[in-house]
């Protein structure tokens, strides 16, 4: 059978070698679904299937605790005295560290830049299981009140911003505007828990509330120990923690889950089987497609066959012939797959890097693994592919075929199930279509939701102090009076703002509200999103004041504490009477929930991400509340982003060693907000194109070969006298039909494909917006398709009836 095989192999390269046409088509075919499939495993691997790239990672679990109504989100961080009592509960099961983000500033160089980077407790990079390649790790008195100042680069840090110099342990180098001495450089790729390049070491003390950290929980089970060990220790802090503060942990459960859960948060992780569906719908087009492709090439050498047959050929030379062919197309769009799939998988990690939240350590190669399962796949194509054709030339009757010859213009059982699976891959197409659609239409809508801004020539920037340089709200409202101030001045801005507020992003912090004096009961409170701004927010953001005053010179820090409300809030908590003058408390049932009263009411403001619309929204003085870290908002003449660096050249000349961050016109800031969302819609899309670009090469090749067979019929035909309108009028009627059957069925597995969608976005508050199919991107999809199958279907139709009757009659 070897022998055999591998003469048909031969064979085979030669009969690929003169048809190229149809040997391209069928590699193309295979090649994308493949490539599509190749694509979609890789970012499986990497963000599910793949260890952790730390020591025995199935040990490393991280704590803290989530909603207890909702079951969504991920772990929450805790603070730095829960962190204390869970390292003290867990300390005879597991090892337990923390680590909070921080924002950065490097000014030991020329100029000032800002980095991501983290406080850890000492103990973090030990619970990890990952040391330093160079100098030590940190040690408890890192963590002592008075010790030295200490940071940890990492690799990318050391070779990027000090050039891989090797005496960088024992540098000093100014970190937030003090000095500090490197005491040593991480492995390169690492980096925790994002893409974090320094490492400060934390403070912890009992029973100091002042530190307003939010700490990531990391814990190493202990040798023997299990996870519902863990947890029950964990269960037991909690029981603690909440008797002492009930209202602080007032529907909060613990919860622990694997490390490897933080490569991919929950939005993402929902997202991951959908794309898988979907690519497998693409492969399963793509097999349908080479079956039939390889169906009628076969039929269309049914005298070929059926002489080699009289000739003396056993059926399983003729088995191994058609299956030889199958497979080294297979095997070529395997390698052509594996190109486009390189290329997906580098524009994606580009996509992915565009996210502050993307970890740094996540991978995504196409492994000797991946490429052994996709040649596996490779294989089973092939036999499916071409299986069908082999055992239909192993079953050919030779003196029918012999005798049939050309003429018939449809074969039998073989001829239905061509149609059959192209009524699939119509479907198919379609159904992919129709999500497509949607999301691009559930982004068109987000990019143009009213904010209640106007987002042109908006430029928008963040800044980060430091206690150690501004010490007090006094010293940092200061600094952000005099940016405002040098802002405004220049000719090119029409006004500027600073504040916490950043409408359209997760930004802003939501407080439970209710009307002063009203006792806080048991139940769920009404909510509101609150931010700190200056008295320029009108002019910067371009905000309508409705009723009353926005804030003046007179909400000074000493003075009545004061809020300005959207019309939202007005609605929602004014009802028929008047909202200003009203007092309100934010948090009711915190001790130190302030209290405030309205001033104003602007126009509905959008404070939460984009696709949460009609969300009551307040703004506080800024004098009033200070933040540590703020935005800046201008207003320019010009572009936007042609002022970008005026405004940094600005910010060095009011203080050289505090630079600014995430400089983007605005709608870069809402488009920042969803890149992991958008970078699924743009692998949907992709994923539609390949469908649709399957289905109209299926449908021509099957249309294109029926009239081919059908040549001779329309030659009779127009001998005696049929129209050519008429010819076409039947073409048309036999693709229609299969047209129609598979719109229907697509159209159908459409809606209910993206009721599957809606559910795995349920935890991105973006795409909540996408709940049912759009209608119309339904009927965008059905006219793409119908478009793509008459195109696929004129061509080959015309092309027969510019041929002579005389030429069709003596056909073959």
């Amino acid at each position: 059978m070897s022998n055999v095989f591998l003469h048909e192999l031969r064979n085979a390269v030669r009969s690929i070698a003169n048809r190229p046409a149809f040997s391209a088509l069928v590699v193309g075919v295979l090649g994308a679904g493949l490539a599509c499939v190749i694509f979609m495993l890789t970012l499986l691997n990497g963000f599910v299937l793949r260890p952790l790239p730390f020591a025995h990672p199935d040990e490393l679990l991280q704590a803290g605790f989530r909603d207890a109504d909702s079951g969504l989100g991920n772990v929450a961080p805790v603070n730095s005295q829960d962190l204390l009592g869970i390292q003290r509960h867990l300390a005879a099961t597991a090892d337990a560290a923390g680590i909070a983000r921080l924002a950065v500033n490097l000014s030991d160089l020329d100029a000032a830049q800002h980095y991501n980077g983290a406080y850890a407790s000492t103990n973090l990079f030990r619970v990890l299981g990952v040391a330093p390649i160079l100098g030590r790790d940190f040690s408890v008195g890192d963590e002592r009140s008075g010790a030295p100042p200490v940071a940890m680069l990492s690799y990318t840090l050391w070779q990027d911003r000090y050039h891989g110099d090797p005496s960088i342990v024992g540098r000093q180098i100014r970190v937030n505007s003090r000095p500090a001495t490197v005491i040593g450089v991480m492995p390169e790729n690492f980096s925790y828990p994002r893409r974090e390049v320094v490492w400060l070491p934390t403070t912890l003390r009992e029973g100091d509330k002042a530190d307003g950290r939010s700490y990531w929980v990391v814990v190493r089970r202990h040798a023997g120990v299990d996870d519902a060990t863990v947890i029950a220790a964990l269960e037991t802090w909690f029981a603690d923690a909440a008797h002492a503060d009930p209202a602080r942990f007032r529907n909060q459960q613990p919860q622990i889950e694997p490390l490897a859960e933080m490569s991919a948060d929950r939005p993402t992780r929902n997202m991951l089987p959908v794309l898988f569906a979907a690519v497998s719908m693409v492969l399963l087009i793509a097999c349908a497609n080479a079956a039939n492709l390889l169906l009628t090439r076969t039929l269309g050498r049914s005298r070929e066959l059926a002489l080699r047959v009289a000739l003396g050929a056993s059926r399983q030379h003729l088995i191994a012939r058609v299956l030889a062919e199958s497979l080294l197309l297979s095997l070529i769009a395997l390698a052509v797959a594996l190109l486009l799939a390189h290329v997906g998988v580098r524009w994606q990690i580009a996509m992915m890097r565009q996210s502050e939240y993307f970890p740094q350590w996540l991978r995504f190669d196409i492994d000797t693994t991946l490429v052994l399962f996709v040649f596996g796949a490779a294989l089973f194509t092939a036999i499916i592919a071409g299986i069908l054709p082999a055992l239909r030339a192993g079953d050919m009757a030779v003196a029918s075929r012999l005798g049939e010859g050309a003429s018939g213009s449809g074969d039998g059982a073989f001829a239905r199930m061509s149609r059959i699976l192209v009524i699939g891959e119509v479907a198919l197409s379609c159904a992919l279509l129709v999500c497509v659609g949607t999301l691009v239409r559930g982004f068109r809508t987000l990019d143009h939701a009213d904010l209640g801004i106007n987002t042109g020539h908006l430029l928008s920037a963040r800044v980060a102090l430091f206690t150690n340089t501004y010490p007090t709200a006094a010293d940092q409202l200061r600094l952000y009076e005099r940016l405002a101030d040098r802002l405004r001045a220049d000719p090119d801005v029409v006004d500027a703002s600073v504040g916490s507020v950043l409408p359209g992003t997760y930004f802003n912090r939501a407080y439970d509200l209710l009307p002063s004096g009203v006792v806080p009961g048991d139940g769920e409170l009404p909510n509101v999103f609150a931010a700190a701004t200056d008295a320029h927010f009108p002019g910067a953001y371009g905000a309508r004041l409705e009723q009353g005053r926005f804030f003046d010179s007179r909400d000074r820090a000493d003075s009545e504490r004061v809020a300005v409300v959207d019309r939202n809030f007005a609605t929602r908590f004014g009802g028929a009477e008047p909202v200003l003058g009203r007092r309100f408390r934010l948090d009711p049932r915190d001790p130190d929930g302030a209290t405030v009263t309205v001033v104003g009411v602007i126009g509905a403001l959008t404070l939460d991400t984009t696709g949460i619309a009609g969300q009551p929204a307040l703004l506080m003085p800024l004098s009033q509340n200070v933040f540590r870290i703020a935005s800046v908002a201008v207003r320019t003449r010009g572009a936007a982003l042609a002022f970008a660096p005026r405004l940094n050249a600005i910010m060095r000349e009011v203080d050289a060693d505090t630079p600014l961050y995430w400089v983007r016109d605005y709608p870069a800031v809402i488009a920042s907000m969803t890149v992991g969302e958008r970078s699924f819609a743009k692998s949907f899309g992709i994923f539609g194109i390949v469908a649709l670009g399957l289905a109209t090469a299926g449908l021509y090749g099957v249309m294109a070969f029926g009239v081919d067979r059908r040549t001779r019929e329309i030659g009779v035909r127009r001998a005696l006298g049929a129209q050519g309108r008429q010819v076409l009028r039947d073409v048309f009627g036999r693709s229609l039909l299969q047209l129609g059957m598979g719109l229907v069925l697509g159209v159908a597995a459409g809606i209910a494909f993206v009721r599957l969608l809606s559910a795995s976005l349920l935890d991105s508050p973006s795409l909540r917006i996408i709940a049912s199919a759009d209608p119309l991107a339904v009927l965008v999809a059905l006219g793409v398709l119908v478009a793509a199958a008459v195109l696929a279907t004129l061509i080959p139709a015309r092309r027969a009836l510019r041929v002579d009757p005389m030429v069709s009659l003596r056909h073959e």
